[in-house]
């Protein structure tokens, strides 16, 4: 949330993907003390996700060839390699497919989809 809190005359609204981390007291505290409006997310829908595509594509990437690391730095920077070498048409496809995600969400009523 801090570079939202840079961008003045904005309001927010915050999605989060009913991880733990994201639906604790203290997470949903912060974000009513920053009068955030917090959006439902369905509760069985992982596939509107598509952070986890993402990390999909990089993980293969950065296990590539059997890889191995033997430190965190070298792992850091085998993630910020694929990060930086991510095709923008695979990004620009994923964010292409959210309007028919949110639809077969709908209408499974927030049930898995066959993403």
């Amino acid at each position: 949330m801090p570079f939202a809190e840079n961008i003045k005359g904005r309001n927010w609204e915050y999605q989060h993907d009913n991880a733990p981390t994201h639906t604790s007291s203290v997470r949903k505290n912060y974000l009513n003390s920053k009068n955030v409006t917090v959006l439902e997310w369905p509760p069985m829908s992982p596939d509107l996700n598509l952070t986890e595509n993402v990390w999909g594509f990089m993980s293969r990437k950065v296990y590539e060839n059997g890889g191995q690391f033997y430190s965190v730095n070298a792992l850091k920077t085998s993630i910020e390699s694929a990060w930086c070498n991510l095709e923008p048409k695979i990004l620009q496809t994923l964010i292409m497919s959210m309007e028919k995600r949110v639809y077969d969400a709908i209408l499974k009523n927030g049930k898995t989809l066959n993403y």
